[in-house]
């Protein structure tokens, strides 16, 4: 008994003592091993403030989107900012504000979003426009690339939250900026070898000389979140269009796309009352200009207003 009592207490002391000594081991290593990361970072930072004297500053981002606050001594501070937009891997990037709001810098550090569309979003012109920005201004979304745009102004306002808290700095923190106007251009004629998109014809219903076509056709497709592909056994879901033709005249009244299966951030705008109005009146010699950054679900609208034209001639 007297064995395991003294046993106990030995037990009892090394365990103390090593916490002890894991406690000032810990204590002596900690500052070194955040100077270590400071060090690793070092060159991002001051690829916004070259030259600076930087200090890692605490992290209390409760949205999981700032990955490290650095302040430039008498300059700025400096957020490193993570999240996803279109690609399912997340993208890093930089966001940085002078003392009086401004912004310092927006630096991407990595991205695989996809060429042309999310890309654009760390490319030169919409860098111009955030840089010309405060903290206390709405940051712009990026027609073309929503989904990216979306993911990169989250990730700014976190950091303006507590850029502004920490500067006792007065925001809207609601304000959103305007969506992005519809951009079109790059015209296709329906006259054009448009079968690719696979227009096929569901219904249709008449009234006097309108005829109204349900139809379904391809657009680009490259996501299906619902797991329409598989009811439909097509390798993504359609996009579905309701289009009325005038028989006396050979020419749309209207379009209405009623189900979209296409890509969301992407293939979304078409499903735009502006968009769409530009087929009322057309035939089939018509040429009808697509969406910027949708160009391939524009032509499955040009494709069903073909099908639904032809159609109303037979």
């Amino acid at each position: 008994m007297k064995k395991i009592i003294y046993l106990s207490c030995f037990l009892g002391l090394v365990c103390a003592v090593a916490g002890g000594a894991l406690t000032i081991v810990n204590n002596a290593t900690a500052p070194i091993i955040e100077a270590m990361a400071l060090e690793s970072e070092k060159a991002n930072l001051e690829l916004i403030y070259p030259g600076a004297n930087f200090s890692e500053v605490e992290n209390t981002d409760e949205t999981g989107l700032i990955k490290g606050i650095y302040q430039a001594e008498g300059l700025g501070y400096i957020y490193k900012v993570e999240n996803y937009g279109y690609a399912s891997t997340p993208f890093t990037f930089l966001i940085a504000f002078n003392n009086d709001g401004t912004v310092a810098g927006y630096q991407v550090l990595s991205s695989s979003e996809t060429s042309g569309f999310g890309s654009r979003c760390f490319e030169e012109d919409y860098s111009n426009q955030v840089k010309a920005l405060t903290s206390a201004d709405a940051f712009p979304l990026l027609s073309g690339a929503t989904l990216t745009s979306t993911g990169v102004t989250n990730g700014i306002d976190a950091a303006k939250a507590h850029f502004n808290n920490l500067q006792g700095i007065e925001y809207d923190p609601n304000a959103k900026a305007e969506a992005p106007a519809l951009a079109t251009g790059n015209p296709v004629s329906l006259s054009d070898d448009l079968s690719s998109f696979d227009a096929k014809i569901d219904n249709e219903t008449a009234d006097g000389n309108l005829v109204t076509y349900t139809i379904r056709v391809k657009g680009y497709g490259l996501i299906d979140p619902e797991g329409h592909a598989g009811e439909s056994g097509h390798e993504y879901a359609r996009n579905y269009y309701d289009v009325t033709v005038d028989k006396d005249t050979m020419s749309i009244t209207s379009v209405k796309m009623t189900s979209f299966g296409d890509t969301e951030g992407i293939g979304d705008k078409v499903n735009n009352e502006e968009y769409l109005a530009l087929f009322e009146g057309a035939t089939l010699d018509s040429e009808i200009d697509t969406v910027t950054g949708a160009t391939w679900t524009s032509k499955s609208v040009h494709a069903a207003c073909k099908a639904a034209l032809e159609a109303a001639n037979q």
